[in-house]
């Protein structure tokens, strides 16, 4: 009779091993994924000067400081909130785009406002000199609906010109609304840092912006699942601490911030400062937007058709965490 080439030990032998690798590739896998999961994944929407205080702190290593290892993940608006919706990111960082999607339904909440209004300016054809000069004519935007529309909108109104006898072309872009303006296919375009800068040098006169008419839209801050509201209070709670220090340095370290500014969008160091001057203004130092100025966000983007019914900002914004932390945060 043949004998067994596998006797009974060295099988059993065999199946340990197997088993204890098993085991060790299982807790390698779970440490991977543990790991993993300790990465706090936040969107964002575009290399914008509204996303500058989580860009800050994220290369200026002030997540860091607080233990928090986050990545940074360029998405655009509604792909950013279907990934939120979905647990597929942490945080979104545009507050806008979640705003409308929690009117539609979906469970999620803003936690914590950063920038307060998008920096857009209103630049004109050299041969218009006020923001009346515009009625009849017309004037440049990204996308009609969207957030630069809507606020266009309201920086007539609250210069006292109807918005509704502008004549809004929409480009795709900030640079497409550029060269139309360049070209003369425009007599106005709303537009950026640093091209409003750019064009006001070129003789183009800039009428007026988001913060000087006291546009107050919320374009970033933290946007978050309510299930995270739930359970993951501290991680919250962390996140806001290391966004509170990125908007205390961006106010106090002019240098600092200047040169960063200089690097990430490639200015001059005269337009860089220049530019975190401007900048400054917009930020909300304690994460908190009062809820009139919120409300009165939801409201144009009701009546300029972005939400098809009223929302309430007591009901979309959450201040519970953000609360806690500024309550034992001590003053810088």
């Amino acid at each position: 009779m043949q004998r067994n080439p596998f006797p009974f030990w060295r099988r059993r032998f065999l199946w340990a091993t197997a088993i204890c690798l098993l085991v060790f590739f299982q807790g390698f896998i779970s440490q991977s994924f543990a790991q993993d999961s300790k990465r706090i994944r936040i969107g964002y929407s575009a290399l914008s000067l509204s996303f500058l205080p989580q860009l800050f702190a994220r290369d200026a290593g002030v997540f860091q400081k607080h233990g928090l290892t986050v990545e940074l993940i360029q998405m655009a608006g509604p792909i950013q909130v279907a990934a939120l919706a979905a647990g597929e990111i942490d945080f979104g960082a545009a507050v806008s785009p979640a705003l409308f999607a929690a009117v539609r339904g979906l469970p999620l909440r803003g936690v914590m406002i950063t920038v307060k209004t998008p920096l857009f300016y209103i630049v004109s054809e050299p041969s218009l000199k006020r923001i009346g000069d515009l009625v009849g004519k017309k004037v440049a935007v990204d996308t009609i609906g969207a957030l630069q529309y809507i606020a266009a909108k309201a920086m007539f109104k609250k210069r006292g010109v109807n918005p509704d006898q502008v004549s809004y072309i929409q480009t795709g872009s900030v640079s497409n609304s550029l060269a139309a303006l360049n070209s003369g296919a425009v007599n106005g375009a709303l537009l950026s840092i640093p091209n409003n800068v750019i064009m006001t040098q070129k003789g183009f006169n800039q009428l007026t912006s988001t913060a000087e008419a006291g546009v107050n839209f919320p374009p970033a801050g933290l946007t978050v699942h309510v299930n995270k509201l739930q359970k993951e209070a501290g991680q919250i709670k962390r996140v806001m601490e290391a966004l509170l220090d990125s908007l205390d340095l961006i106010e106090t370290d002019s240098s600092g911030v200047a040169g960063y500014i200089q690097s990430q969008w490639k200015l001059s160091p005269a337009l860089a400062l220049e530019t975190q001057r401007l900048v400054r203004p917009t930020l909300v130092a304690t994460g908190k937007m009062n809820f009139e100025d919120v409300q009165e966000f939801l409201d144009a983007a009701y009546e300029n058709g972005q939400i098809q019914q009223k929302a309430n900002s007591r009901a979309l914004m959450d201040y519970t965490p953000l609360d806690d932390v500024l309550k034992t945060r001590r003053p810088k």
